[in-house]
């Protein structure tokens, strides 16, 4: 086979049942169905088999242990946070946050989720980090720092189809991908749980937000898919959506997430039609979503514009079949 560029468009939990079901033909290639991800469903670990083909949990990358490290250094820093707070003494730097946080310095480290919540719903809204005072830009940039415990140990880097390519000289790049080069949205990840149970209001300017970044990162990919011959691009969208909106028996609910699918699938679309002829694209996601649990479920979705192909079985499969596309 002569080799063409390789675009891989990873939507998490993009869900086989609803595509089949809603017969949503842009996310429907030459060739489809459904793997097995195990039964560690957090999304980073379950991207790092993707991108190995082996099951990373073997090497410590799993969820008890990434969930765990990142706690910690979650509370570590902003115990820190704390004893910072405790020295400032002007309180015209940040009359926000200071009063209710120092109320917990002397009995806990841990803060609480609504003031979290609101530093960060201040951020989305502003879109900026300038218009934030000292004290909400220190506690989102810790909770960030915290999330870079998500990120593939060099180890475990090296079994990925994206070194392997980058060592046969090809040009690679990973918009956002986890665990990869996520930034933007290990963040989003963390957030996610504190607007699960919000106001519908809340939960809409959320998930506004990750919409902005989605497209954000689609125009990025736009400009840049006739300059590499390997793209990873990934959008958490869809999870997000499916987290606040997947409740069968509330019609109001399910409209949303129909709309988030379709207005998703148009931009995926548009991306595909521009590189159909000449590039293999493979849409995959890392889960689908179970309501019966509110959770995600055992099984992923993939769709490619091959026809023949050995298909995917489980999310191990995924790394062998990348590496001969391109060979």
């Amino acid at each position: 086979m002569l080799f063409r560029r390789v675009l891989i468009l990873g939507i998490d939990c993009l869900d086989y049942y609803l595509i089949q079901k809603w017969r949503l033909k842009p996310y429907l290639l030459d060739c489809c169905g459904y793997h097995y991800v195990g039964t560690d469903l957090y999304t980073p670990v379950i991207w790092a088999k993707f991108l190995t083909g082996v099951d990373v949990s073997t090497y410590g990358f799993d969820s008890r242990k990434i969930s765990k490290v990142k706690r910690i250094k979650s509370l570590y820093y902003l115990y820190d946070f704390f004893k910072y707070l405790q020295k400032i003494t002007d309180d015209k730097i940040m009359p926000f946050l200071k009063k209710e946080l120092l109320k917990q310095v002397n009995t806990s480290p841990y803060v609480s989720s609504s003031i979290i919540k609101k530093a960060f719903l201040k951020f989305i809204i502003s879109d900026s980090y300038e218009d934030l005072r000292i004290g909400e830009k220190i506690l989102l940039r810790l909770l960030q720092k915290a999330s870079q415990v998500e990120r593939l140990p060099k180890k475990l880097m090296e079994k990925t189809f994206v070194h392997f390519a980058i060592r046969r000289g090809l040009r690679v790049m990973p918009i956002e991908f986890p665990p990869i080069n996520d930034n933007i949205y290990s963040l989003i990840r963390i957030m996610l749980y504190f607007y699960i149970g919000s106001p519908v209001h809340e939960r809409q300017i959320f998930l506004n937000h990750a919409w902005k970044l989605t497209k954000i990162t689609l125009d990025l990919l736009l400009k840049k898919l006739e300059e590499y011959d390997l793209i990873l691009w990934y959008t958490p969208y869809i999870d997000i959506a499916s987290h606040m909106f997947y409740k069968p028996k509330n019609l109001r609910y399910m409209l949303k997430l129909y709309t988030v699918y379709r207005k998703l699938g148009n931009e995926i679309e548009k991306v595909v039609s521009k590189v159909y002829n000449d590039a293999i694209v493979l849409i995959v996601s890392d889960h689908g979503y179970n309501p019966a649990r509110q959770d995600h479920s055992y099984f992923g979705y993939w769709s490619i514009n091959l026809a023949n192909i050995e298909k995917p079985r489980t999310i191990l499969d995924f790394e062998r079949l990348i590496r001969r596309l391109i060979l």
